[in-house]
Parts: C-alpha cells; structure tokens; sequence
C-alpha cells in the first residue's frame, strides 16, 4: 500500500476546514431565505448552492479524476435550470464534498503536478484544486453576506420573510 501524499494529505484538510466552514455558514437556513433575492439582478442561496452542487459533483472530481466528460450516476442534463429545496441542494452538496476528500486525499505527489486542461488553461492539477478550494470560501462568503443582510432585515421589521 503506497503512504498518503502529505500534500494531498493537507490539501485533503484543507477541502475538510472548507466545507465545514460552507456548512456552518447554511445552517439553520429557510426556505424563504434560500429563495431571497436582494435585486432582482442578484443570485440567491438557492442559485450559489445550485452553482456549488455542480461543483462539488461535477467539476472537482473531473479534476480529481482527470476525467472531463464524468457526470455522476443519474445526473439531470438540466440541474442548473432546476429550482431544488435546500435539503436536496445540500444533500448533494454532501455526497459530492465525500467524494472531492475522498478523491483528493487518495491523489500521489506526480497526480497533483500533472498538467491537466481547465476552463483558464492549462495548470497543474493541485493548482485546479486550489482554485475550486477558493470557489468554496468565495460562496460561503456571498451566502455569509446574503443571510446578514436578511437578518439585519428582520432586526428592522420582524415580519420580514415571514
């Protein structure tokens, strides 16, 4: 049995502190704030964990497995025109976030500077999981901002959303 990479090791730890951060930022969230829009110009939870599903379940273990046509099992061609509950979003949300640690904790030292196609160009792949590693704290922060807007919101009038 070959011995974990310590890179894909901390990388690996690094997705975990990710996620659970993403987690910690949804709890507790409704479906009248999943559904919120600020403008009408503006995503709402709904469309960031739509967005971050795909992700999850599509784009890093793409890049994970350097397979570029991988779609899961059951995958509807149209899950971003969908309008899902937040269980079902952060469902998939979960089952991919498995995966993606699972996927990259599992990747050798040669695996993670294999130069692998992506969107922006060619890079190495530990580079492409870094990039989707920010995608994770850059989403949290825009549903951190949305759900503090909405609760400053309800703090003025607490009939809002309800």
């Amino acid at each position: 049995m070959t011995p974990m990479s310590a890179q894909a090791k901390i990388l690996a730890e690094a997705f975990e502190f990710a996620f659970a951060r993403f987690e910690n930022t949804i709890q507790g969230v409704d479906e009248k704030e999943i559904n919120y829009r600020l403008t009408g110009q503006s995503n709402s939870i709904s469309m960031i964990l739509n967005h971050v599903s795909r992700l999850t379940k599509i784009n890093m273990p793409r890049v994970i497995s350097g397979d570029f046509s991988y779609v899961p099992e059951g995958w509807p061609s149209d899950y971003v025109e969908q309008s899902y509950s937040a269980e079902k979003l952060l469902n998939d949300i979960q089952t991919g976030k498995e995966r993606v640690i699972d996927g990259v904790a599992a990747l050798s030292d040669a695996q993670l500077d294999e130069v692998i196609p992506m969107m922006s160009g060619p890079c190495k792949r530990k580079v492409g999981l870094f990039a989707y590693l920010g995608e994770i704290f850059h989403h949290m922060g825009q549903i951190a901002f949305i759900r503090g807007t909405i609760r400053r919101l309800r703090e003025e009038d607490p009939g809002f959303l309800k």
